[in-house]
Parts: C-alpha cells; sequence; structure tokens
C-alpha cells in the first residue's frame, strides 16, 4: 500500500469520527411513535394515495404540496413511518450538504483531498444543527419534520448545484436547480418564505461579485427565486388554506395585520431567537472546524512583511463603541422574572451589565489614546499580535457566558452579537493588512453570512405571526441551521487572514507545530 493511499484511508477513517454525532441523532430517532397529526396523515395518505392526499389537502387545509405529495406516497409505511424519518432526513440532508461544502471548498484552494473533509464538515455541520432546532419536535415528530427540516437537504443540493453551475455553465443544470427550488418550496407556507427571502438575498450578493461570476450565479440563483415564487403562488391559491386560516384564528388567535404590531412582535421574536445558546454552540464549533481545516490546508500567498503599517482601525472602533452605548437601554430596563428570589437583576444578568461598562469603557481608552497605541503598535510588531489575540480570548470568554442556560434571552443575546462584533473587530484590523480582491470578496461573505440568517429568521416569525397557525419555536429550524453553517464560512476566513498576515506567519507556524505533535 502506498504512503498517500495510506493517507487517504487515515483521512477517511478521522472524518468518520465526525458521523458519530448523526448516528447517534438517528438512533434516538428509532424512539420516536406516532402522536397528533401523524394518526390522521398518514391514514388518509393510505386511503386515497399520494395524488389523490394531495389534492385533497390543497382543497381543504393548506397548500404546501409537496409536503402532502411526500406523506401520501409514505403513508404505506404506516407506523414504522416516524421511526425511520430522522434516518432518511440525515441521510439526504448529510449528502447535499457534502456537496455543497465539497463545492464550496473549491475556490480555497485546498491542499488535502476536499472529499473527506467536505464529508466531515456537514456531518458535524447536520448535527450541530439539530443539536440547535429551537424545538426537537422539528426533528423527532414526523409531521413537523417533514414540513420544515427534510426540505433543507433538497435546498443545500440546490445550493451546490448554484455553485457548481458557476465554473460549468449548463442549462440542463439550471433547469434541475429550479425544479429542486419549486419541490423544496412546497414543503409548507413557512419554509417558502424562508427560501424566497434567503435565494433573493443571494441574488443580490451575486450582483456584487465580479462580471465573470455574476451572469451565472444571478442565472442560477434567479431561476431558484422564479420557481419558489411559482411554488407559493400555488400556495396562495390553494382553496384550502383560507379554511385553515379561520381555524387557526379560533386555536391561536386572531392573526397580526397591523404593520405596526406586526413588525414590532417580529422584531421581539427575532432578537430572542438571536441568542439561543445551543445555535450559538453549534455556530462557535463548526467556526472552529472552518478554521483548522485553513490553516493546516489553506494555501493563500503570504504578503510582504513590510506591506502596510500598523494601525488600528478608526471606523471599527467607533462602531464597538456605538454597539455598546445602543445596549445601555436595553440592558438596564431588564426587570427579573421572579423579583423575590434574584431582585431586579439575576447574577447572570447582572454578569453582562458589568461586561457592558467594561466594554464600553475600554473602547472609549482605545479611542482616546489611540495615536498613542498605534505607535507602540508599530515600534513593536508583536503588539499587534498581542491585541489580536487578547480580542479573540475575549470573544472565547464571551461565547463561554452564553453556554449559561439562566441567562435571560436579552443578555444571551447581547453575548452572542458581542462575540461577533469581536470576531469582527479582529477580522477588520486584520484585513486592513491583507488587502487583496479575494480578501475582500471573502469578508464582504463572512459579514452578511449571520445578517442572512437573521434577516431569514424575521422573514419567518413575520409570516407566522401574519398567517398564525404556526408555533415560533418549530418554524426556525431552517434559520437555526443557516446560523450554524455561517460558522463555517467565519473560521474559513479567519484561517485565510492568519496565514495571509506575514505578521502572523511566525504565530501560525507555531499553531501548526503544535497541532501536528498533538495529532
Amino acid at each position: 500500500m502506498t504512503s498517500s493511499r495510506r493517507t487517504l484511508i487515515f483521512q477517511w477513517l478521522t472524518a468518520a469520527l465526525a458521523f458519530v454525532p448523526l448516528l447517534l441523532f438517528a438512533y434516538l430517532g428509532q424512539f420516536s411513535r406516532m402522536m397528533s397529526d401523524d394518526y390522521c396523515q398518514i391514514a388518509r395518505g393510505q386511503e386515497m394515495g399520494a395524488w389523490g392526499y394531495m389534492i385533497y389537502k390543497l382543497n381543504t387545509w393548506a397548500g404546501s404540496y409537496a409536503n402532502w405529495l411526500f406523506k401520501g406516497a409514505m403513508a404505506p409505511l404506516d407506523t414504522l413511518l416516524p421511526r425511520i424519518m430522522p434516518t432518511i432526513i440525515i441521510i439526504l440532508w448529510l449528502a447535499g450538504l457534502s456537496w455543497l461544502v465539497f463545492q464550496g471548498l473549491a475556490p480555497l484552494k485546498i491542499g488535502a483531498p476536499r472529499r473527506p473533509l467536505a464529508a466531515a464538515a456537514a456531518a458535524l455541520a447536520v448535527a450541530a444543527s439539530i443539536n440547535a432546532f429551537y424545538s426537537p419536535q422539528s426533528f423527532y415528530w414526523y409531521a413537523a419534520s417533514a414540513h420544515y427540516t427534510l426540505p433543507l437537504a433538497l435546498l443545500a443540493m440546490y445550493m451546490a448545484l448554484a455553485l457548481w453551475v458557476q465554473a460549468r455553465l449548463s442549462l440542463w443544470a439550471v433547469i434541475a436547480g429550479g425544479l429542486l427550488c419549486f419541490i423544496s418550496a412546497g414543503a409548507s407556507e413557512i419554509f417558502v418564505v424562508f427560501q424566497l427571502t434567503l435565494l433573493a438575498l443571494c441574488l443580490l450578493i451575486s450582483f456584487a461579485l465580479g462580471p465573470s461570476r455574476r451572469r451565472s450565479y444571478a442565472l442560477a440563483f434567479g431561476v431558484g427565486w422564479l420557481a419558489t415564487l411559482i411554488g407559493l403562488a400555488i400556495q396562495l391559491s390553494s382553496p384550502g388554506i383560507y379554511r385553515r386560516t379561520d381555524v387557526d384564528a379560533e386555536q391561536l388567535g386572531q392573526p397580526i395585520r397591523a404593520i405596526p404590531t406586526l413588525l414590532s412582535e417580529t422584531l421581539r421574536l427575532t432578537f430572542e431567537a438571536i441568542g439561543h445558546p445551543p445555535a450559538f454552540a453549534g455556530f462557535v464549533m463548526l467556526m472552529g472546524v472552518g478554521l483548522l481545516v485553513m490553516l493546516i490546508q489553506g494555501k493563500p500567498q503570504p504578503l510582504p512583511r513590510a506591506s502596510k503599517p500598523v494601525r488600528l482601525v478608526l471606523p471599527a472602533l467607533w462602531l464597538c463603541l456605538v454597539f455598546q452605548l445602543l445596549w445601555l437601554p436595553m440592558l438596564w430596563g431588564h426587570a427579573s422574572d421572579n423579583p423575590q428570589f434574584f431582585g431586579r437583576f439575576s447574577r447572570g444578568y447582572m454578569t453582562v451589565v458589568t461586561l457592558n461598562i467594561a466594554f464600553s469603557l475600554s473602547f472609549l481608552v482605545l479611542l482616546w489614546q489611540r495615536r498613542r497605541i498605534q505607535a507602540t503598535l508599530q515600534k513593536q510588531e508583536r503588539g499587534l499580535l498581542f491585541f489580536c489575540n487578547a480580542l479573540l480570548l475575549t470573544a472565547l470568554v464571551l461565547f463561554a457566558l452564553t453556554q449559561f442556560r439562566s441567562v435571560h434571552y436579552r443578555a444571551a443575546t447581547y453575548l452572542f452579537t458581542s462575540f461577533l462584533m469581536f470576531l469582527g473587530l479582529f477580522f477588520w484590523q486584520l484585513s486592513s493588512l491583507v488587502s487583496t480582491p479575494l480578501a475582500r470578496r471573502f469578508g464582504f461573505l463572512t459579514f452578511f453570512a449571520c445578517a442572512i440568517a437573521v434577516i431569514c429568521m424575521a422573514a419567518m416569525i413575520g409570516a407566522a405571526l401574519f398567517g398564525r397557525g404556526f408555533v415560533t419555536a418549530r418554524i426556525l429550524a431552517p434559520g437555526a441551521h443557516l446560523l450554524v453553517l455561517s460558522g463555517l464560512i467565519w473560521g474559513a476566513y479567519a484561517g485565510y487572514l492568519i496565514k495571509s498576515c506575514s505578521l502572523l506567519s511566525q504565530a501560525g507556524r507555531t499553531w501548526l507545530k503544535l497541532l501536528k505533535r498533538g495529532s
């Protein structure tokens, strides 16, 4: 056996460790049982068949055509269906996401075989996303998982196909992508809103790319967006959706039609969702995966040592200070759920209030003494390394604090967004030394990755409130997945900047030696 073959086998065996959490989730799924809507959906699917059941549901209840067609086709499996559904979702989701990560690694010029890396990263992303769901019903309840989780696999396949089209402009591939979008759009009324928002944002980003890529991406995302729009039109025109609205109004309360109330409630619920500790934990884990992959295998070209002087980025410091000040009224306006026991602030909440004061004072000092600190950094190059490492350490401490489940959602959201702010400052500081076209495009995508996830969450919550009939915690599975998956992009960008910045090349070589020694 050759050395390269042994290395490849070792890489696949190492990647196989990432599948262990998925095997656990699939095993736990064996204990799922029929409940609530499952009984009538499986029974009617067996009685009417796939096509007849879809037509019946379109006329009497809801317009999610692909969901009812799938449930009608799977109904003959009877009571076995809830137990195997988690495994079906994992297999399809893993296949689509592996292909997506494999396509995404191509522009980064990864030296090692991309297949084991893509499979491992996709497996960890699926596991982290399942753990990050706001409700376990999104994965383990058959009726809900077919609505909100299964279409994520088709959407991942479509996104991978869109990246594939960029290199090989194929009409058949574009048509296949549109068909995938049309099928996934028919999963539920809420998922089509998520997909429509996501593809619209991807279409806008494609116009910010270079002329050579703009055409292919705009074509792929444009066709997918139009197919999703057709799916939305079919659902809105189905006769049964009006009957469902009336029934849901009796059970869940009247839909919110007043725009000011709708906006305020959407912002409130989105704000609560951002600080979800399991979603944030998945984000950081995948960020570590992307960082390690780039540090070990990424090969960006280092810049000359004297390419740019070391300086503190003034707009970034002002942005961080303004961010901390904007949080003051919201943090200090908090009232405890149990004032007799906790007082106004619990211990966990008081921690973040104290951190907010400390961060505000720190950025004031940095702005006040910016010239003196910058002069010190320029004289001693290791000063910037210390500065960046201090920011990174602060971010890791913030992440650790978010994992306390007793922290109020406002405090958790503050810690999460502060974590991203500190990482953003770290990236911004390094990108001022690494000004290449790839760094600019990569940075643009990185800073918008989490924003896209939050915007898609807000779109789903707003649609749910406008239509009622949807449990908010259950519908946010796609948003949690996007938030977790964006960690890969942040980690890859951090690794790219560290390896491209000549000032940190010595630290990078030290980290690589430690990693190789540990392995």
